[in-house]
């Protein structure tokens, strides 16, 4: 479930949408000191933030529905939690220009939550599930800020399955793999992460640990139960055919 697993040796260039503050184009500068590195992100600070990181990558602010790269300009592409931010109507889209940026036969690396057991658990959606509460509690969230500036909206969180995506992502790919991940320690420790976020303290080493607890379970899959899924995905060089 690692996306940086997924990148090949000698990959020239890759985009990603989504980027927030750039730590996974920082863990694959790191891997692949020739790469040219490339991310978008509709969180102002966040660019902020991924420019400072990465002074020689291309990072821009935008939506990744509508991005402003050339067709056919990246060989690798990633959207690591990404895709349940996107309201329902563009999440077609999103793949498409993806498709559209990677040259024929780029990789694209897509991970999102998954229609497992425990997806009811996603912390995001406690503002949907108990606006009241969430409301008394909270006020407004740290996102609620960021999405009113670019004229977007918080969306439920959806939960996909595999045959969703695909039937997002259209017939001009290759599945490469499809690998399933985690069950209920990442849902638990996004809950429990959620109070240091919310009063601005995300490095603090409890955080971190909950972060590094999660992510070793998404290692481990637990087939359709998992709550994340990651497709690889190869851009045909002709209208191909699912897998």
């Amino acid at each position: 479930m690692e996306p940086a697993h997924w990148i090949p040796a000698g990959t020239a260039n890759l985009l990603d949408v989504g980027c927030n503050t750039g730590d996974l184009l920082f863990d694959l500068q790191a891997a692949f000191p020739a790469i040219r590195l490339s991310g978008i992100d509709i969180n102002q600070q966040a660019v902020a933030k991924a420019k400072k990181k990465l002074p020689d990558a291309d990072i821009r602010q935008g939506f990744g529905f509508e991005l402003p790269f050339a067709d056919n300009q990246f060989q690798c592409a990633t959207c690591i939690e990404v895709i349940e931010h996107v309201p329902g109507q563009y999440r077609e889209l999103l793949l498409s220009e993806i498709h559209r940026v990677l040259r024929p036969g780029g990789l694209f690396i897509l991970r999102c939550p998954h229609a497992g057991i425990f997806s009811w658990l996603d912390a995001q959606n406690f503002r949907f599930r108990f606006p009241r509460l969430y409301r008394t509690l909270v006020g407004r969230g740290g996102r609620d800020a960021t999405y009113e500036e670019v004229k977007e909206e918080l969306v439920w969180h959806h939960h996909f399955t595999r045959e969703e995506l695909l039937g997002l992502a259209g017939n001009n790919w290759r599945v490469e793999a499809c690998q399933f991940g985690g069950l209920i320690l990442f849902p638990i420790s996004d809950i429990l992460r959620w109070p240091f976020y919310h009063s601005h303290r995300a490095d603090n080493w409890i955080v971190r640990t909950l972060g590094s607890i999660a992510s070793l379970e998404l290692k481990y899959s637990f087939g359709r139960s998992s709550y994340g899924i990651l497709l690889a995905l190869r851009k045909a060089d002709s209208n191909g055919t699912r897998q």
